[in-house]
């Protein structure tokens, strides 16, 4: 499953389907509408199903937060410690530096700290999300060709991946 943001992604995304698919991969994400909605399930609860049929996760965090339903399919894959792989853009990691200040009290705990939306950042709650991801391997990225080099290096043997879940099952 790729987990993300659709709005203004949407030809990135494009490149990683196919990219994925030509490994061998079926892959799921809700900007293809390949995900399945149960008759009277919402978006979010489709969603959150599929993280949990899926074999393989992978979150990529984009600097728009957008409905908050990928920053609940991250938080669902951590739960169920799916396999699980993340990028980031790199604006988030200095976004975390430099508003965590901000965000966090003397204790370390979030606080209720946000911003209004801008056209840079919409929510400070990316960099929620990205705190979610940085427990495990969290690439970074600028532009999608890094994002293209990580997916390739990490996906590129199908038959390995699936001998790991194998062993994971047992």
């Amino acid at each position: 499953m790729v987990s993300s943001t659709v709005y203004g992604s949407e030809s990135d995304l494009d490149q990683i389907k196919y990219i994925l698919e030509n490994f061998g991969y079926e892959v799921i994400m809700s900007k293809e509408g390949n995900i399945y909605v149960p008759i009277g399930s919402n978006p979010e609860a489709a969603c959150l199903k599929a993280v949990e049929n899926c074999d393989l996760f992978l979150g990529i965090i984009f600097p728009r937060y957008g409905s908050g339903i990928t920053h609940k399919e991250f938080e669902k894959a951590v739960e169920l410690d799916k396999p699980r792989w993340f990028v980031t853009h790199k604006y988030i990691e200095y976004t975390r530096k430099l508003m965590h200040q901000f965000m966090h009290a003397e204790d370390g705990k979030r606080n209720g700290f946000d911003i209004k939306s801008t056209s840079v950042l919409d929510s400070v709650k990316v960099v929620d999300m990205y705190n979610i991801a940085r427990k495990d391997w969290c690439q970074p990225f600028f532009n999608t060709s890094e994002i293209h080099l990580f997916i390739s290096t990490q996906f590129h043997d199908i038959s390995l991946r699936k001998k790991e879940l194998q062993n994971r099952k047992k």
